[in-house]
């Protein structure tokens, strides 16, 4: 029985995936014009296995001969040329063994000067090859500096040879800008150059993210397996949390087939937990996030984007370029983080060292019918963070939003398995929206459905020089956020950053009143 999957490649056999055809429409037009290509898109969207479904399609409609290589393998040989065309002419030679008959294999490889050894080797393929030669590198800019640079060149250099002395059409496959992003050795500044016929002949097909029709589709092949439904709520929900990220559209399906029983239906309430799920455990389609959260050419953008500020706009193109090639933002503007689940697991990961610190015990802010006690929570964050603050802010990584973090790390610590925190931010919002929701714990013989949930809503800004009126400001932003989510208990959070020091020693709780005369709560630190 076939199964989602998030571990590596999809398999027809074994895995849900979708043919290969409609999503590289047009790398298959560009190998029906013998194109050189390279196909860019972040981590764990698909590419290899869209690449190699399109090599089974071009391979079954026996005009080509089409192989799959992972230049990977190369990537330990680090800037010894000899060794990555050595490491590469073995990778093609296994995958031909693998998914090509025995008539269109390579032959040995000749012997060749060591800068030109992958030139002669495909040279001497296509001059024997009854079949026009397509071959997909895979991963390639896991290769470095001169070592990348000379593959390139060779591929250059036997393109206008294609298809009797060279493969006819070859398609790269990456995640960063081959010129610019292209990941280098500490003692390798060497940059690959953008002049010349390089640019003249490669083409860059997009690989495009999920639409709702296809996660449907997606599903549909579970349903067929498991007799479990996915409903339209469902696929709706999914598209608009994963933003069609492949990675994502698997990891939910996944979690939340394990919830339903088959047969049965899976629906959007079904796929909420499952996010929440993923959330929590911090699944994420981008290799150690955390880590790379903390790169200042990260930093530089998403700290913005946290803050609510229009500094995204001063970010060099380098950076918001790399933010993208990851993964973590959106490729079109305004900038923005890409996806819901990103958006939910940034702040946690970015809070997790101020919510180790926390030590006071959660229950005594449950009341017994299991609500959440607002004021005692609040009074205990401002004991803590009068007395541990500044250690507090200093640990923060992204000091532009420092407080507004540990205020998260607080919550994250005090609701861990008690309820759900979501928390919406934004470029030029200049402000943090967190609602938290908290199912109450009721009595077999309450039949009041009403208030089986709470909902407070808490509105998190900086106070900084020159910054007047943002208390006013402040409680028509928590006015809105209330309505939006149809609830009356909220809190605004100002935090003092014109005195760091002097900050947490003026901590004041007390209740305030909003334009349209709603009572909520306002707290200064």
């Amino acid at each position: 029985m076939r199964t989602f999957t998030t571990d590596g490649p999809c398999e027809s056999a074994r895995h849900y995936l979708l043919p290969a055809a409609p999503r590289l429409a047009e790398a298959k037009c560009l190998v029906d014009q013998g194109a050189y290509f390279v196909l860019r898109s972040p981590g764990r969207t698909g590419k290899t296995t869209a690449l190699r479904a399109l090599a089974e399609t071009l391979n079954a409609e026996g005009r080509h001969a089409a192989l799959v290589c992972s230049a990977a393998v190369a990537s330990p040989a680090r800037s010894d040329l000899v060794l990555v065309q050595e490491a590469l002419l073995s990778a093609i030679r296994i995958a031909a063994e693998q998914d090509l008959p025995s008539a269109l294999r390579p032959p040995p490889f000749p012997a060749s000067a060591d800068a030109t050894r992958l030139w002669e080797g495909l040279s001497a393929w296509a001059r024997v090859c009854p079949l026009p030669i397509v071959l997909f590198f895979d991963d390639v800019d896991s290769l470095h500096g001169s070592a990348l640079e000379s593959v390139l060149r060779q591929l250059e250099a036997g393109f206008s040879r294609r298809p009797s002395h060279f493969p006819w059409s070859i398609g790269l496959s990456c995640q960063f800008d081959l010129h610019e992003n292209a990941p280098r050795m500490p003692d390798d500044s060497t940059k690959i150059a953008s002049a010349g016929p390089f640019e003249r002949f490669w083409a860059s097909p997009v690989l495009p993210p999920f639409t709702e029709d296809e996660i449907r589709a997606l599903y549909s092949q579970h349903t067929v397996e498991t007799q479990q439904v996915v409903d339209s709520g469902a696929v709706t929900f999914v598209r608009k949390a994963s933003a069609g990220h492949p990675f994502f559209v698997q990891a939910l399906g996944r979690e939340a087939a394990e919830m339903v029983p088959c047969p049965g239906t899976i629906t959007k309430s079904h796929m909420i937990a499952a996010f929440r799920r993923l959330v929590d455990q911090g699944v994420s389609s981008i290799d150690a996030l955390e880590s790379r959260l903390i790169e200042s050419r990260v930093r530089r953008v998403i700290e913005p984007l946290l803050a609510g500020t229009a500094e995204i706009a001063s970010a060099s193109e380098d950076d918001v370029r790399f933010v993208r090639d990851i993964g973590l933002v959106a490729k079109d503007d305004p900038a923005r983080i890409e996806g819901r689940i990103h958006r939910a697991i940034i702040p946690r990961l970015l809070a997790k060292c101020a919510k180790r610190a926390f030590t006071d015990d959660p229950s005594q802010f449950f009341l017994t019918d299991g609500r959440l006690a607002v004021e005692p929570l609040l009074h205990g964050f401002a004991v803590f963070y009068a007395t541990h603050g500044n250690e507090l802010l200093d640990a923060i990584a992204y000091q532009k939003v420092a407080p507004e973090l540990v205020f998260l790390g607080f919550l994250y610590r005090m609701l861990e398995g008690r309820g759900t925190i979501d928390v919406d931010y934004g470029s030029s919002r200049r402000r943090i929206d967190v609602t938290l929701s908290v199912p109450a714990v009721k009595s077999s013989s309450d039949s009041n459905t009403e208030n089986a949930e709470q909902r407070e809503v808490f509105v998190l800004v900086s106070r900084r020089k020159g910054d007047s009126g943002l208390k006013t400001r402040g409680l028509v932003w928590l006015e809105n956020a209330l309505e939006d989510q149809s609830t009356e208990s909220g809190t605004l959070v100002v935090f003092d950053r014109r005195d760091k020091h002097a900050s947490v020693r003026r901590i004041e709780l007390r209740e305030a009143t909003t334009i349209k005369g709603k009572t909520v709560r306002f707290l200064r630190a």
